[in-house]
């Protein structure tokens, strides 16, 4: 702490902070995120395309 203070008292206030300071998000509730879904012909394994040589 006496390093950081000492660095906001050369270079300013707020200039040097610890490093969850402002950044915490808000939470909220999981939510699926429907356009990232795997696509149905993916999920069942006998539903996978074949390649062919």
């Amino acid at each position: 702490m006496k390093a950081m203070d000492a660095c906001n008292a050369r270079l300013g206030s707020g200039s040097v902070v610890p490093a969850r300071a402002g950044l915490a998000q808000p939470r909220r509730a999981w939510m699926t995120k429907f356009e990232m879904r795997t696509p149905r012909n993916t999920t069942q394994a006998g539903e996978r395309p074949v390649a062919k040589a």
